[in-house]
């Protein structure tokens, strides 16, 4: 079962067409949240984390989500992989945009729905991949007037069974958002640091 706890400040993200004077996004206010991963009993299940950034007004101007691997989503054509996916849309009006801004402008990350930091896979939280918290526990984004950070904290391995490698059981993931007038890229901007071998990302 997923369990959600959430601090919410009021936020002012981007609606995209209206835009603060001074950096190009509107400013933000703080937002926390954790959410209780525990791994599906059976393929096939979701149980969703879902929580809305909103503007000092309580209007919604992003919606943040995650899904086990295996979730389709037929309103955005979107698959979601891996062991959970985390993707940000933008609102536009009342209705929101299927553009995950969690994405960096890259050709690879803007051509598959499952190549992008928010997505979080059990190799990469474990070994050499550890070495790379970008793409590991500690995945900081910059975009829009705001640093966005997902930190996986908590983990929780079931025990190896035979010569079959532990399981990833369960982890906390946590959601901060906090203003940055100098983050003004549409979209994430590229991680910090060296790129990790293949086996920890995509």
């Amino acid at each position: 079962m997923h369990h959600l706890k959430l601090w919410s400040g009021l936020v002012m993200l981007a609606n995209p067409t209206a835009h603060a004077p001074d950096s190009g996004w509107p400013a933000i206010q703080p937002l926390h949240a954790e959410f209780a991963y525990v791994r599906p009993q059976k393929e096939g299940d979701d149980a969703p984390f879902l929580t809305y950034i909103q503007d000092p007004k309580g209007n919604k101007v992003y919606r943040f989500e995650c899904h086990d691997g295996g979730y389709y989503d037929e309103g955005y054509d979107l698959h979601f992989t891996g062991d959970l996916q985390c993707v940000l849309f933008p609102f536009k009006g009342d209705t929101v945009s299927a553009v995950n801004v969690l994405a960096a402008d890259t050709h690879a990350e803007q051509s598959k729905d499952w190549w992008n930091r928010g997505r979080i896979l059990a190799r990469q939280l474990q070994g050499e991949c550890l070495d790379y918290p970008e793409y590991s526990t500690a995945r900081h984004f910059r975009l829009r007037g705001m640093a966005f950070t997902l930190s996986i904290q908590d983990i929780v391995w079931s025990p190896a069974a035979g010569d079959k490698e532990p399981t990833l059981a369960k982890f906390t993931l946590v959601v901060d958002a906090a203003p940055d007038a100098d983050a003004k890229s549409p979209v994430a901007e590229l991680a910090d640091g060296p790129m990790p071998p293949k086996s920890c990302y995509p």
